[in-house]
């Protein structure tokens, strides 16, 4: 008769490899549809540019490229029309104060100069007439007030010996009265003639200051004709360089034309360009430096403007300490703009990836080298060489700094080795 075998139980042991031998399979198999997900590319590493995060002083300087201008310049321009007759002076020349450049001619002004001259001096002419004759006319009424007074006197001599005579009946009464009546006459004529001074006396003053006042007028404007004319020949209003003088002989220039310019080169400014991601952070006594001959020199800013054209700005900056000697108009220089004091912060350098991600995201290399993945990070300040990380990356990490042209979209980069 058969007997019925009983089959075995598996060991718990066994249940537990198989357990863990199922979970291991499912996790690989998670992993495997994971990174399926995520979307991976592939690049050799020898063709990327890594840079480590360090921890330094970060200098708050941009580099901005200026050129060299003279601090002052004088701009000639025509005072009055005329056509180019000589040029007395060349280009790029050292003038001096005063000296001849140019001569032009114009005959329509130098006729009006003639007509107002002969205007001007009839006009002068009769306001010295007017003079003189107010003149005579108190030297006339001083001559009546003389002869008055002496007749006075006179007729009071005659008069003290009439009335002797008359006392002892020697002379008639009549001839008395006589005397007396022509001594009251003239003594009513003497004060009529003191009034007459005391108001020709007063309008004289008034004239005269009229007089004055006028001929002042006619002589400045006499004066202002004259210098129209000798504004014909341009001279240089400073000493200088002629850095621009663009005119030929039998050229027409009109009034107000620019002739040409003089720039003052003892003393020398830079103006340069600024980017507009700093026009809250720019303000005049800010320094710079830059370098030229081998040898470092400071500037500091000037004046800002406030204008912005095509994404720039531009400052002024005057050169410390003295203009080094072998500076030249136009010359152009690369600054390093200081915007604020070192501060030890976060470093990572710049490169290509700062345009493709503005700073807000970064590929981060794994400590194998193996993969790097896309993190979000965020950061401060930038200068030629870093750009300060605020928060995301930490000192020691490794980060692709090159362009991500080709890797915007992806979330991971494969390395190859």
């Amino acid at each position: 008769m058969d007997k019925v075998i009983e089959k075995k139980k598996r060991p718990l042991w066994q249940w537990g490899a198989m357990g863990l031998g199922v979970a291991g399979l499912l996790w690989f198999m998670q992993g495997m549809l994971a990174d399926a997900a995520i979307r991976t590319y592939r690049v050799d590493a020898e063709q990327l540019v890594m840079s480590e995060v360090t921890l330094g002083a970060f200098e708050d300087v941009t580099p901005i490229r200026g050129t060299i201008q003279p601090f002052t310049s004088v701009f000639l321009d025509a005072v009055n029309g005329g056509v180019v007759e000589e040029v007395l002076a060349e280009e790029g020349s050292f003038v001096e104060a005063g000296q001849p450049l140019l001569k032009l001619s114009n005959g329509d002004l130098q006729l009006q100069v003639a007509s107002n001259d002969t205007q001007t001096t009839e006009q002068l002419n009769n306001l010295a007439n007017i003079s003189n004759g107010l003149e005579t006319t108190r030297l006339m009424t001083e001559r009546a007030l003389i002869d008055t007074e002496y007749r006075i006197k006179v007729l009071e001599r005659q008069k003290q010996r009439l009335e002797q005579l008359l006392g002892d009946n020697l002379v008639s009464r009549e001839e008395y009265d006589a005397i007396s009546d022509e001594l009251a006459y003239q003594k009513n004529i003497h004060a009529n003639t003191m009034e007459r001074q005391v108001l020709e006396e007063r309008i004289r003053k008034e004239r005269t200051l009229q007089i004055a006042g006028q001929t002042n007028k006619l002589q400045d404007n006499l004066a202002l004709a004259l210098n129209s004319f000798e504004n014909l020949l341009v001279r240089a209003p400073v000493a200088g360089q002629l850095t621009s003088l663009p005119v030929e002989i039998g050229e027409s220039k009109i009034r107000g034309q620019r002739l040409g310019q003089i720039d003052v080169i003892d003393q020398y400014k830079i103006v340069a360009q600024v980017d507009e991601y700093y026009v809250t952070r720019v303000a005049p006594g800010q320094s710079a430096r830059f370098t030229l001959a081998g040898q470092q020199y400071q500037a500091s800013v000037l004046k800002v403007y406030p204008e912005i054209t095509e994404g720039t700005f531009t400052v002024d900056l005057i050169m410390e300490g003295g203009t080094p000697d072998n500076l030249r108009r136009g010359q152009t220089l690369q600054l390093d703009l200081t915007l604020g004091n070192p501060v030890e912060s976060l470093l990572l350098p710049l490169g290509g990836f700062i345009q493709d991600t503005g700073g807000n995201w970064v590929f981060v290399v794994d400590a194998e080298g193996n993969y790097a993945v896309r993190r979000d990070i965020v950061t401060g300040r930038r200068n030629n060489r870093y750009v300060e990380v605020r928060e995301g990356l930490s000192s020691g990490e490794k980060v692709i700094t090159s362009a991500y042209s080709q890797m915007g979209e992806v979330e991971r980069i494969e390395l190859a080795q």
